[in-house]
């Protein structure tokens, strides 16, 4: 993400799993390891959360804590700003699919 001009963010759950494999038989434990990243996410000031995996990013879109005190995290996965910063024709089709609109942040950030 640094080589396509991201400032990423050290912070603590950055490699914490979200619990995908227990989204079915489990919510409740989903629902918390979720909370817990996109919370540590936003106390350290990050914008968004980008993963490497399909799973993290359905279930940090979709499994954000509500009336946490702050707006919902953007979730990305890797390849989305990869295409994004490589000029894609359908940015706004996918865009589109995101429980959390990521298009405000992105039109901040002068990238739409």
């Amino acid at each position: 993400m640094e080589a396509l001009g991201a400032e990423v963010m050290d912070w603590s759950y950055k490699v914490n799993c979200c619990g995908g494999g227990l989204s079915i038989v489990a919510p409740d434990v989903v629902k918390k390891l979720t909370g817990k990243i996109v919370m540590a996410a936003s106390e350290v000031g990050a914008d968004a959360i980008v993963t490497a995996c399909g799973i993290c990013q359905a279930n940090l879109d979709m499994r954000q804590p509500k009336n946490r005190g702050s707006h919902p995290v953007p979730i990305f996965y890797f390849s989305e700003l990869s295409a994004l910063a490589f000029g894609s024709s359908n940015v706004k089709g996918w865009l589109a699919k995101h429980l959390v609109n990521p298009e405000g942040l992105l039109e901040r950030l002068k990238l739409l």
